[in-house]
């Protein structure tokens, strides 16, 4: 999740038509269909839709302070990396320069580009899925996983202790509870044993929102996210609908994900054992994020759906507090 005010600033200047003279500046650097680029969703990038000789592509960009220019291209190295081993990703497109990526300053500010074309195929609902569908989504995800584990070179991506740094950044003051909770996670975690069997390279955010099912096979969207964890994070990440809708590790469904997922990587009972921890690794993070941007000034008037936002982040993070307060104080 960008800082809500990155977001306001862009996306204020939307049309009704959803065409933007910063998106539209940007992808002056790419060939495109003058006229066809539209406003598609913004969280932790800027999307656009836009088409160039009646093919569809995707512009992502970033502003400069939420990413740097380096972690992009790496994500860009690992793209093409995984290509290379046979995983279907959205491709990246070069531009007129030839560069994966692109750095543009703009009145709005500096930001760096990437474009993808765009994966044909559908796109599901959890709800949606039957137990071979959660099957076919592990499948695909130890298939990466495998790939990962693969690759030759071992690009520079967050680890976990990265990531508890930054969530221990935005721990509120006044919560013993919140604090407690990142202790026991950094203490717990930090004793994992690290193999090759268990940790590498994973995708951060393999929801359904992010994967395209095109017949028996399923291709993937959004590597910003990539770090390095246990694998078994990654099924956290991609299953967090599934266990906050109510279900558990004797679910069916879950059950299928993982007959998946052991179809193309190990994944043994110690490492099973770690998904509640890696839940509430997973939960925390995602707190930190909220809070990170949360930045909106309180004199200042915003328009209705940014309100919206926020009060919804903001309920998020209230209930998430209350649960962890509640945990520790019981214990």
């Amino acid at each position: 999740m960008m800082r809500l005010s990155t977001m306001a600033r862009v996306d204020s200047t939307v049309r009704a038509d959803g065409s933007s003279p910063v998106a539209e500046q940007i992808l002056e650097r790419w060939a495109h269909d003058r006229g066809s680029i539209r406003f598609f969703r913004s969280s932790a990038n800027f999307i656009y839709r836009f088409r160039e000789q009646d093919r569809g592509y995707f512009l992502r960009f970033a502003d400069a302070s939420e990413r740097s220019r380096d972690t992009i291209d790496v994500e860009m190295m690992i793209l093409d990396a995984l290509a290379q081993a046979g995983i279907v990703i959205a491709t990246p497109v070069v531009s007129k320069q030839g560069n994966a990526v692109e750095t543009i300053d703009t009145e709005w500010g500096t930001f760096h580009a990437v474009v993808f074309s765009a994966l044909e195929g559908m796109q599901y609902e959890f709800d949606d899925l039957t137990e071979s569908g959660f099957r076919q989504w592990g499948t695909a995800l130890g298939k990466l996983h495998a790939a990962m584990s693969n690759l030759a070179d071992k690009p520079a991506r967050p680890s976990w202790r990265d990531h508890l740094g930054f969530a221990q950044a935005y721990l509120p003051d006044d919560s013993p509870g919140m604090r407690a909770e990142w202790a026991e996670l950094n203490a717990t975690i930090s004793e994992l044993p690290a193999t090759q069997e268990t940790y590498g390279l994973i995708h951060g955010d393999f929801e359904l929102d992010n994967l395209v099912w095109r017949d028996d096979s399923i291709e993937i969207l959004d590597f910003d996210d990539c770090s390095r964890l246990w694998y078994t994070a990654d099924i956290a990440f991609a299953l967090r609908d599934l266990f906050e809708a109510g279900g558990d590790t004797g679910d069916p469904r879950f059950q299928a994900f993982v007959d998946g997922y052991r179809e193309n990587h190990t994944l043994d009972a110690k490492s099973l054992a770690a998904l509640p921890l890696f839940m509430r690794y997973v939960d925390l993070f995602t707190y930190a994020r909220i809070a990170r941007s949360m930045d909106l000034g309180a004199d200042e008037e915003y328009p209705e759906w940014l309100q919206r936002l926020s009060r919804k982040l903001q309920d998020r993070m209230t209930a998430y507090r209350a649960t962890i307060e509640s945990r520790w104080t019981s214990e």
